[in-house]
C-alpha cells in the first residue's frame, strides 16, 4: 500500500472570502486561514496570488465592516512585506460610512483613535495597535 502525501494548495482570499459571503463560513476562519497562508509562504509570487483578485463585498452591513477590515488587512501586510499592494483594496467602497470600534468601551476610544495602524484608520475602522488589530482574528 503505498500513501501518497498529502498536497496543501492555499486559497486565494477572494475565493474564502466569496464562502463567508454565502455563509458558509466565518470570516474569523478566513482571515485566520489567510493570515496561515500569507506566513507560510514567504515568496512574492505565492503571496501575490493569494491577494491578486478582490474580494467580494456584501450588503449585510457587518460582512460589509468585515471586507473593510481584510482590505485594511491585505494593505498593512503588502505595506509591511514590501509587496506591491494590489488596486482593490484602495476602492472607496471599503472605506465605512461610519467609525467602527472594535472594542466598544469608550474609555479605548482614545487609545484605539491613537494607535490603530494607517491602513485601518483610512477606513474608519479602529482596534488599536498592530498586534491588537491582527490578534483579534
Amino acid at each position: 500500500m503505498t500513501i501518497k502525501p498529502i498536497s496543501y494548495q492555499p486559497e486565494t482570499l477572494a475565493s474564502a472570502w466569496s464562502r463567508v459571503i454565502t455563509g458558509e463560513t466565518s470570516s474569523h476562519v478566513v482571515i485566520g486561514n489567510f493570515l496561515d497562508d500569507w506566513r507560510r509562504d514567504p515568496d512574492i509570487s505565492g503571496r501575490t496570488r493569494l491577494i491578486q483578485h478582490p474580494i467580494p463585498d456584501s450588503e449585510n452591513p457587518e460582512l460589509h465592516r468585515w471586507s473593510a477590515f481584510v482590505a485594511a488587512l491585505v494593505e498593512y501586510l503588502t505595506v509591511r512585506d514590501g509587496i506591491p499592494t494590489p488596486l482593490w483594496v484602495f476602492a472607496d467602497q471599503w472605506t465605512l460610512p461610519e467609525p467602527w470600534f472594535l472594542n466598544p468601551y469608550w474609555k479605548l476610544r482614545a487609545w484605539q483613535l491613537i494607535m490603530t495602524p494607517p491602513p485601518w484608520k483610512r477606513r474608519r475602522i479602529f482596534g488599536g495597535d498592530e498586534t491588537t488589530m491582527i490578534g483579534r482574528v
